[in-house]
């Protein structure tokens, strides 16, 4: 089997979790990192020796000519070495949000179409066997007419700090939108959103209403709130209504507590888990479905780019609906994609 390989632009925080996985998939090489950071390009050879560093990703893409390649760059960062990636051949998989912009998300959407490359962005809840599970469920009729869907995902105040660049619905709730699409297969409408500030010029508190075509409700709560203290970085929870049932997911779950000299913990699984010498988890499950769609060229039906696309507009709507204090329409064009 001929190795796919493989360059990661952007070696930060999420690149670190997508660095545990890349080695553990078979007949993946990595053979190229870059980031303008030198301790960052020095930690992570120690992960990739066989890799070689770069400052430039245009350099590296240009000289190594990968195959594919993983874009962790902050998401106003992603339109340039997205779009270069892939006129130069290579298939594509970014970080959530898509793009900042719903213009620069639709750029990336065209360009990927010029180049008959894939383009497939990280919304891992898809990958998570209980969203899987609902969505079966759903799609079963277990639930009969999916009603509302109300979704809570907040994070520890210390993050704040990284993601004050820009409003948490596009760092936290992008999750959710998406989510509630997938769920509900059908397109946002009309949007309401409020927001408050602890002095920050950048929102850490969002909440806003969806109003879908098909008369849907969708409610996203997203905060950078969570004390320093808190058993876990993270309060998720999601309650699923249909008109025959209903199914609630949180994260943490609960299944596992650690109790340390100085805290408790309750760990998440999202991101991944370890398991005889193995990562687990959404993450590697959604790096390995990517994998697979490059070394077959078969685009994936569960990543469409598309999709991606619909989650940056509806983000985008909320902002400006929290900004301007009135409802946002989206026309069916723009939902639609």
């Amino acid at each position: 089997m001929k190795a796919v390989r493989l360059a990661m632009i952007g070696l930060g925080r999420f690149a670190s979790a997508h660095a545990r996985i890349w080695p553990q998939l078979r007949g993946v090489e990595v053979v190229g990192i870059c980031d303008p950071n030198p301790a960052a390009l020095e930690s992570f050879r120690a992960v990739f020796p066989d890799a070689r560093p770069y400052a430039d990703w245009r350099d590296m893409i240009d000289r190594e000519s990968p195959d594919a390649v993983d874009v962790l760059t902050p998401e106003h960062l992603h339109v340039e070495p997205v779009e270069y990636a892939l006129r130069a051949g290579a298939h594509v998989f970014v970080e959530k949000p898509l793009a900042s912009t719903p213009r620069e998300a639709e750029r990336l959407v065209r360009a990927a179409e010029a180049s008959g490359r894939m383009l497939m962005t990280g919304h891992v809840l898809r990958f998570d066997v209980r969203y899987a599970a609902a969505k079966e469920r759903i799609a079963r009729g277990e639930t009969g007419t999916v009603r509302s869907i109300y979704a809570k995902r907040n994070n520890g105040k210390k993050y704040f700090s990284i993601y004050n660049r820009i409003s948490p619905v596009f760092i936290l709730g992008i999750h959710d939108i998406d989510m509630m699409h997938w769920l509900m297969d059908d397109d946002v409408e009309e949007v309401t959103a409020v927001r408050s500030s602890s002095g920050h010029e950048t929102e850490d508190l969002i909440w806003s209403m969806l109003k879908f075509r098909r008369g849907g409700i969708g409610i996203l709560e997203n905060n950078w709130l969570l004390p320093d203290a808190a058993p876990s970085f993270m309060d998720v929870r999601t309650e699923i209504t249909g008109d025959a049932g209903s199914i609630v997911l949180r994260d943490p779950e609960g299944g596992m507590t650690v109790m340390g000299a100085a805290a408790a913990e309750w760990p998440s699984f999202l991101s991944g888990y370890e398991a005889h010498g193995k990562v687990g988890g959404p993450l590697a499950q959604e790096l390995e479905h990517f994998i697979d769609c490059v070394r077959s060229g078969r685009p994936s039906d569960i990543l469409r780019l598309v999709d991606a696309w619909k989650a940056v507009r509806v983000a985008s709507a909320v902002r400006e609906s929290a900004v301007s204090g009135r409802p946002v329409r989206l026309a069916p064009e723009e939902g639609n994609g």
